[in-house]
């Protein structure tokens, strides 16, 4: 058993946060000691005041869908091998014309990837990081993606909710979020989830269901009652698509496919997960710019005097705190490993921009860590059970 990875998981799963580094000590050498066992922990956790105003207030999203049916095409190796019960291919058809605008690497955030066809179909068809969100197991996406071994391809083996995607909003930018089909899976209202994911890209593809559907659609019954507005994100309707699911009336329901475009300032808005945000620590208005068009995307630091080209990946830190399964831990280890750095200041897990290929370091100019070489970093993220 792999101690603090296994007090990490359950921090995780119970209060929805990670570990403070001095529980994480505490409680790693009371089961390396056999004083407690990790059953103990978990009932500690469950007990504790922060968990029960946690399932008071806060309902957890059932991101999975309860069928197994294939729900998209699958793909590997720029092949579709078998049909899923939505259609793909109109739907791709339709991201595909957009993308071709970019004249530059891209990002995009696969929320609720089932499995995986537009990520893979993206990656195959442009240059960039094509980053997948899927926490159900049944829909194999972790096998695909090591079928498919195409490095341009992250996975997030992860069940967000409304939390967790701000929390995402605050330290990463995408150039392009898809949100397929996802919001009505969140038991939060469906335009604060729709709010945060626009904010936290430049353009998102949003496919919703039809209000009229019937309880063989999650959350149905909020559907006439939470209608989305779009009107502050410019839409564009692309297509509408039959929803494929329940009985033959509503199989025939059609689902409208919105282009949605980020018309506010986009921003990183914290160093990492946890750190203080940059108006709290600097003062109103103080945070890091993305500026971003169809040929470049530049970031303007503000706080100093500092402007460079964007990195397109996600930092080392957030794709490993939001379970980042795809590299594999041993292929990040790889990574850290061939990681060509002369005089590094600051290898922080936040410092390090994966995009599958290789990790690039940021920020090395500005203040001297503890963290500044490669078994530093290694250990660092073994203490903190990220690795």
């Amino acid at each position: 058993m792999d101690i603090r990875k296994s007090i990490r998981a359950q921090y995780l799963k119970l209060l929805d946060r990670e570990p403070d580094l001095d529980d994480l000590d505490y409680y790693f050498a009371e089961l390396e000691t056999h004083r407690m066992e990790l059953d103990d922990l978990t009932i500690i956790l469950r007990n504790s005041n922060e968990f029960k105003e946690l399932v008071k207030h806060q309902k957890t999203p059932e991101l999975h869908i309860a069928s197994i049916d294939t729900y998209n095409d699958i793909r590997i190796k720029g092949k579709t091998i078998s049909t899923g019960y939505r259609n793909s291919e109109k739907r791709y058809d339709e991201i595909f014309k957009f993308c071709k605008q970019f004249n530059r690497p891209i990002s995009v955030l696969d929320l609720g990837a089932a499995e995986g066809y537009f990520t893979f179909r993206l990656a195959e068809d442009f240059s960039g990081v094509f980053i997948a969100v899927e926490s159900n197991p049944e829909r194999k996406l972790l096998e695909l993606c090591i079928k498919n071994n195409n490095r341009k391809v992250l996975l997030l083996d992860k069940q967000m909710n409304l939390k967790n995607l701000k929390n995402l909003k605050e330290v990463q930018h995408f150039d392009i979020v898809l949100a397929l089909n996802i919001i009505h899976h969140f038991d939060e209202p469906f335009q604060d989830v729709l709010d945060t994911l626009v904010s936290m890209s430049s353009f998102c593809f949003m496919e919703h269901p039809n209000p009229l559907e019937d309880d063989s659609t999650k959350n149905s019954q909020r559907l006439e009652k939470e209608k989305l507005k779009l009107d502050s994100f410019e839409p564009v309707l692309l297509n509408k698509n039959e929803s494929g699911l329940g009985n033959l009336l509503n199989q025939k329901l059609e689902r409208n496919l919105w282009l949605l475009k980020n018309t506010q300032s986009k921003t990183i808005d914290r160093g990492w997960r946890g750190a203080s945000k940059y108006d709290e620590e600097f003062g109103p208005g103080n945070h890091i710019s993305v500026k971003s068009n169809f040929d470049t995307i530049d970031v303007d630091y503000g706080l100093r005097d500092e402007k460079r080209t964007w990195i397109q990946g996600i930092d080392l830190r957030t794709f490993l705190e939001n379970n980042g399964v795809y590299p594999t831990n041993d292929e990040v280890l790889n990574l850290i490993n061939n990681l060509k750095i002369d005089n590094a200041k600051d290898l922080g897990p936040h410092n390090l921009i994966l995009n599958g290929e290789g990790l690039f370091p940021i920020d090395q100019d500005d203040k001297l860590d503890a963290v500044n070489t490669k078994e530093k970093l290694k250990d660092f993220l073994k203490q903190s059970g990220l690795l």
